[in-house]
């Protein structure tokens, strides 16, 4: 029996064809790839890695469409897996392409980052949060200009932050994997409002609100880096983190 793997959210399928649909991800045939006796996917000759919503294509180009989040092919980046001996050649030949495959072993965590505008509410997954200084209590987050959460922090210029546990997985596939433009995100998903009027999931490790600091907001090209004074947070459980590392073994 032949196994295949969704590429989005790593679910295995048995069969002699891929699913019509993922189960999981809702994603067609075209994103499942065949698995060898070893469960290790046959290598395309590239990969590529959406830089908003972090979907990997294989092929020799990235995609016209991403078909998570709808950016274009130059919002994609080459990946290279592969291990390479670090050699004078090795370290000759290495670019940006290989940079981004060393990028992908710098530890993150994973978190919803919450803002709102005009009585709407929004939310998306975030992997850059983290505390500047101590006094004053300062952090930073770093989102993609075209996701609706940056729109709303520009917008309201507050934000909550809030951090999940080891095993909230399916709440990044909740936030992570469509847009805020097309989809409710916080449909069946238990939340308060904070003091500042974003949203908190009840069900988080711990959460922090924020007021973003205008003057220092910097814009860095396809993102924009919000630093922000911390004005209220809170404890809520004592579990292990959801670290980027093990939301990345969990789909695989």
């Amino acid at each position: 029996m032949k196994k295949w793997r969704c590429n989005v959210c790593g679910y295995i399928h048995e069969g002699e064809q891929p699913p019509a649909e993922c189960p999981v991800c809702g994603v067609g045939p075209e994103d499942f790839i065949l698995l060898t006796e070893d469960k290790q996917p046959k290598q395309a000759s590239k990969r590529w890695k959406c830089t908003v919503c972090d979907y990997v294509h294989e092929g020799d180009t990235p995609p016209d469409q991403c078909p998570l989040c709808g950016v274009g092919p130059e919002l994609f980046v080459l990946l290279l897996d592969d291990a390479v001996a670090l050699t004078r050649e090795a370290v000759s030949e290495a670019g940006l392409d290989t940079a981004n495959s060393a990028l992908d072993k710098i530890s993150y965590g994973l978190y919803i980052v919450t803002s709102f505008k005009d009585n709407n509410i929004n939310g998306q997954c975030c992997n850059t949060v983290f505390q500047l200084t101590s006094n004053p209590l300062r952090i930073s987050i770093c989102l993609n200009k075209n996701n609706l959460t940056h729109e709303y922090v520009m917008a309201s210029g507050v934000f909550a932050v809030s951090m999940l546990a080891a095993n909230q997985i399916e709440t990044v596939r909740q936030f992570g994997y469509k847009s805020g433009r097309t989809a409710d995100k916080f449909a069946g998903v238990a939340y308060v409002p904070a003091k500042n009027g974003c949203p908190i999931l009840k069900n988080c490790l711990a959460y922090i609100e924020a007021t973003v600091i205008p003057e220092k907001t910097v814009d860095i090209g396809t993102h924009t880096l919000f630093i922000a004074d911390v004005t209220a947070g809170r404890m809520v459980a004592n579990d292990d983190a959801l670290t980027y590392s093990l939301y990345r073994s969990s789909k695989g």
